[in-house]
């Protein structure tokens, strides 16, 4: 998950001075980095703290890679989803990044992709055809 995130990132020569936590890469690598860090899947109030305020265009291909990537360490826990989930914080950074918003997500990846391919059918579509591909679904 790390390295896809990583790969998101923009060069210093497009960016310049990167501050982490206001740049929604920057902060889907701090999240990854502090559960790695702390052995834990929680992040306290993580959901809360992704930066709403960075309008950078980033690179679809690298997103689309990325949020598959976390979608397929998604547990699919279902009822027992937690929004301060390391995934679920990662996922809805990189989703902002993507689609310009966040849409609900209910601990299934499956039902996420579904919902995204009915609201943005373009990134949908890539989504899913990358999600089917990562996991071997014909």
């Amino acid at each position: 998950m790390k390295k896809a995130v990583d790969k998101c990132c923009k060069t210093p020569e497009e960016c310049g001075d990167c501050p982490q936590n206001k740049c929604l890469i920057g902060f889907a690598q701090i999240a990854v980095e502090y559960a790695t860090q702390r052995s834990t899947f929680r992040i306290p109030r993580g959901n809360e703290l992704i930066p709403q305020q960075d309008f950078k265009v980033y690179y679809h291909e690298d997103l689309n890679r990325a949020l598959v990537e976390i979608l397929c360490q998604c547990q699919n826990c279902q009822d027992s989803h937690e929004e301060e989930c390391v995934i679920n914080v990662t996922r809805m950074a990189l989703e902002l990044a993507l689609l310009g918003d966040n849409l609900p997500y209910e601990g299934s990846a499956f039902t996420y992709l579904m919902q995204v391919n009915r609201l943005h059918p373009d990134a949908g579509a890539r989504l899913l055809e990358g999600y089917k591909e990562r996991r071997n679904i014909a």
